[in-house]
């Protein structure tokens, strides 16, 4: 795939007025809720005419479409790459448990905007392909992870398959229950006890440290 720099510069010029649509978007939806904008205000709040906007997204759902795809393309990248980093099995949950805080910082807009679309359960149990692409991919890396570090004799032989749905599914609960009033404080402080609680009774005795 070509890189941006590489593209025409009408290209590159789309793709850019792309972006300033769907970073407009973003901003409305999280201020005043999906179903409380139109086309007309997400065009004025990018600076371009309506028929512009419609040229790029044939609707409102379709807007939106990208823009949850593209959040959680960006989401899968972050948590692919923290549990693909350096050290043993044990630093790669610990350092994906710590840095939950700063990513729910970094995509509290789109949580937020995803929550208030479709509601804490209703999110919980969406069947779109997006979501199901990121539980799948971040179900199976967790449980690679705890697999290969059960292998090593670092956790204990819990299911893998099982534990690895259990730590996903507390992650995801905590995300979407801080949407709309995230608190770093309050996060880091529920993700240390996370970790207190999954470490603890993943690790085995002589593995067992403060990290």
């Amino acid at each position: 795939m070509k890189s941006s720099k590489e593209l025409p510069r009408k290209e590159r010029e789309r793709l850019r007025h792309r972006q300033e649509i769907l970073s407009a978007a973003m901003r409305l939806f999280a201020e005043k809720g999906f179903h409380n904008v139109s086309m007309q205000e997400i065009a004025a709040k990018a600076e371009f005419a309506t028929g512009t906007l419609y040229k790029f997204f044939t609707s409102k759902e379709a807007l939106f479409d990208e823009l949850t795809h593209n959040c959680g393309q960006r989401i899968i990248s972050d948590l692919t790459a923290i549990l693909d980093g350096p050290g043993d099995e044990v630093d790669c949950l610990r350092t994906f448990i710590r840095r939950q805080p700063a990513l729910l910082e970094e995509h509290a807009e789109f949580i937020k905007v995803y929550v208030s679309e479709f509601g804490i359960r209703g999110a919980k149990v969406s069947k779109r392909s997006d979501e199901s692409e990121l539980h799948t991919i971040l179900t199976s890396r967790l449980e690679a992870l705890l697999e290969a570090g059960i292998g090593k004799g670092l956790f204990r032989r819990v299911d893998p398959t099982v534990a690895a749905k259990a730590v996903g599914s507390i992650l995801e609960t905590v995300a979407f229950e801080m949407a709309g009033h995230f608190d770093m404080a309050t996060a880091t402080d529920t993700f240390a006890k996370i970790e207190q609680l999954f470490l603890g009774g993943l690790l085995l005795p002589e593995t067992h440290n403060d990290g």
